[in-house]
């Protein structure tokens, strides 16, 4: 997908929100050929140019990046244990290795360019977004991504580009993808699950099979509680339906869950009440309103330093004109963040 340029004179906050592990593991799966004495870096450079070609093209005048907390997972592990244990299988040491030290250096990079960053123990990335995303309502928000349940977030402010399908959705064109109403992206998953956060789902269900039985989904807004009693009235009409008995017992392949399978994965997958600490508060509240000290960051020079040392400063244009064009949406950036901080603290 082409992205459409925008005007950088903005008067309204455009507001980048990156899940910065789904965007990190897109450059490095995707840029691995690009090498130097240090290791594969082309997920540096794709990560950058990425965020550059956002600022370009959609007038964003904000960016975060979400990060994973350490042991973010454990809280979800509480209610399911088999949550994500999937990843835990597919480590490959050395490629963990090189992502983990590329992790480390797109983040001083970052320091740099004046992006704020969110990291917080015991929370993942998805539920700091979800937090942001419903306490920044004056501003135009657009998440970036390649997870799904990130889709639950979408609203008359908030668009989400999924970087899969190349496509930037919203409520208005939510349904040129999706064949059911944008509201309903949390229930459609707790009965299907999740393959990508290894949340097995009821058996048998996809998501064909759900519109089929409840085509209500595609165009009304219903949550659980619906669907549990929409399953008891069609078992009444239809008492030896197999599908409408695994849904009645929350049958999945790893045990029947019974009358608590829905109250598990409301937790489990339901961004509306994301899993939010103290701490998680106060840093957003914090990312949304307090501006970045400008105090021992370098901007572009030192950046150009960090593309010397990484052995990329050759991906940048070589004409005058166009290196000065490559930079000017940080500088533009750096010059608000400058503006921003002098403002608040004079």
């Amino acid at each position: 997908m082409k992205l459409k340029r925008r005007s950088i004179h903005q008067t309204t906050t455009n507001t980048l929100l990156i899940d910065g592990e789904s965007l990190l593991k897109q450059g490095f799966y995707g840029t691995k050929d690009i090498k130097t004495h240090l290791g594969s870096v082309g997920t540096i450079y794709h990560f950058v140019n990425t965020i550059r070609r956002f600022y370009n093209n959609l007038g964003i005048t904000k960016a975060i990046i979400f990060w994973e907390g350490e042991n973010s997972k454990e809280y979800r592990r509480i209610y399911y244990p088999f949550y994500k244990l999937n990843r835990a299988e597919k480590v490959d040491i050395d490629a963990e290795h090189d992502l983990h030290r590329q992790r480390i250096r797109i983040k001083q990079y970052l320091e740099e360019l004046f992006i704020r960053q969110v990291e917080i123990n015991e929370c993942e990335g998805d539920d700091a977004i979800a937090y942001y995303v419903k306490n920044a309502p004056h501003e135009d928000k657009i998440i970036y991504t390649n997870d799904h349940d990130l889709l639950q977030l979408i609203d008359p402010t908030t668009k989400l580009f999924l970087w899969g399908k190349q496509a930037l959705i919203d409520i208005y064109n939510f349904n040129n993808y999706f064949k059911y109403n944008y509201k309903n992206v949390g229930l459609i998953k707790m009965i299907c699950g999740d393959v990508a956060d290894n949340i097995s789902g009821l058996e048998s269900f996809g998501e064909t099979t759900v519109l089929k039985l409840f085509p209500e989904l595609k165009t009304e807004v219903k949550d659980y509680m619906w669907l549990l009693k929409r399953v008891d009235e069609l078992l009444l009409e239809n008492p030896k339906s197999n599908k409408l008995k695994i849904l009645k017992e929350g049958k999945t392949k790893h045990k029947s869950y019974g009358i608590d399978y829905f109250s598990i994965m409301n937790v489990i997958i339901n961004l509306e009440t994301p899993h939010v600490t103290e701490n998680m508060k106060k840093v957003i509240q914090e990312v949304i309103y307090e501006p970045l000290d400008p105090t021992d960051r370098g901007g572009v020079p030192t950046i150009l330093k960090y593309m010397e040392e990484d052995g990329i400063l050759y991906k940048l244009p070589k004409d005058d004109e166009l290196f000065s064009l490559y930079w000017l949406p940080f500088l533009n950036i750096m010059s608000k963040e400058k503006k921003f901080f002098k403002d608040k603290t004079h």
